[in-house]
């Protein structure tokens, strides 16, 4: 059976077919082998200077407020078979950012038909975005990249071969918000002479990963320093969507500080993966609606006060109802009805 030239194979993942590979030079060869390197390379690299840029510094900031950022890239290879670069675009700094690249490898073969060049085709694109206000985060990290075809097939001196694509594009980003505020505790103490205070986080996220040059993850934590701390300790941490809550005692009048941090990250890698092809590969991180935090008191009487003048309580915290439970109305009403009767009888 006769194989049409440069006839392109766009599998999602592909075996080696029984053809033998076409006439390359050692010099290509090394190249290609140096190529795989470098790309593996590069992409540590970038993954170590964006996991750095998310491990931002956790000491709080005094007084209050909110940040968000974002930092991030997309590559995609570019050039010949015996020379490639990339071309890189990076997310700017701010709340939200998107950028997106694309590149073009050739390789030439020699065929029956005579010199033909084999295009493979990269891109990349990312984008992250945040918001950020006292209490409640949000952020959203996408990541996609694509290489095609897979592969050419194609006819050399009447035999079967082919020209696999050894190329790749990738794309990540990482984007974080956070809040902080200062506390001041008031109000009566419980019975071993501390307020009671629970602190609760609640994450509202997903994350998604289609292909093995993909990978995601959110991150939600809450900081908290005090007197007693030579640095901030992180008292809540989540990774998943839930909620968590943890209680800490505090002497009166004393102070606090707490700073709410999310962080997402995306990456997608599509291509030559050192021993598979992908063709395309897209992540996510999705927490924009959102992370809150919340702040109560347990022990009767006790209070807090932000200096941001803040609300931290829960929907179903805050002022007590005076209005009795159902259970304790039903105990009550047999005692008002007969009170009621008795004044009535003592009127002349």
């Amino acid at each position: 059976m006769s194989i049409p030239s440069t006839a392109m194979l766009q599998a999602p993942q592909m075996q080696r077919p029984p053809f033998r590979s076409g006439p390359e030079d050692t010099n290509e060869t090394k190249s290609r082998d140096l190529g795989d390197i470098r790309w593996r390379l590069f992409t540590a690299l970038l993954g170590a200077i964006i996991l750095g840029l998310t491990q931002n510094a956790t000491a709080i900031p005094s007084g209050f407020g909110s940040f968000c950022s974002v930092s991030g890239s997309a590559a995609a290879e570019t050039g010949d078979a015996n020379s490639t670069s990339f071309n890189v675009q990076l997310l700017s700094a701010g709340c939200g950012s998107q950028v997106s690249t694309t590149g073009q490898v050739v390789v030439n073969r020699i065929t029956d038909g005579g010199l033909s060049q084999f295009r493979f085709d990269q891109a990349a694109n990312t984008s992250a975005s945040a918001k950020a206000q006292l209490g409640s985060l949000g952020v959203r990290s996408v990541s996609e990249s694509t290489s095609t075809p897979q592969a050419y097939l194609y006819q050399s001196n009447g035999v079967g071969a082919i020209t696999e694509n050894r190329f790749g594009a990738g794309a990540n980003s990482s984007v974080w918000s956070n809040w902080f505020d200062t506390f001041t505790v008031g109000g009566v103490t419980s019975s071993n002479g501390y307020v009671i205070l629970q602190f609760s986080m609640d994450l509202h996220g997903q994350t998604s990963a289609s292909a093995l040059g993909a990978r995601s993850w959110l991150l939600s934590r809450l900081f908290l320093s005090d007197g007693f701390r030579y640095n901030s300790d992180e008292i809540l941490s989540l990774s998943d969507a839930g909620i968590l809550s943890t209680t800490i005692g505090f002497h009166p009048f004393s102070q606090f500080s707490l700073m709410g941090q999310l962080d997402a990250q995306s990456s997608a890698r599509a291509g030559w993966l050192g021993t598979e092809y992908t063709s395309a590969s897209n992540a996510a991180a999705d927490a924009f609606n959102t992370s809150d935090f919340h702040i109560d008191v347990l022990t009767p009487g006790g209070t807090y006060s932000s200096l941001s003048g803040q609300n931290y309580l829960t929907a179903i915290a805050g002022p007590v109802s005076s209005v009795p439970e159902p259970g304790t109305a039903w105990l009550l009403s047999p005692a008002l009805l007969a009170l009621i009767g008795a004044r009535r009888r003592r009127k002349p």
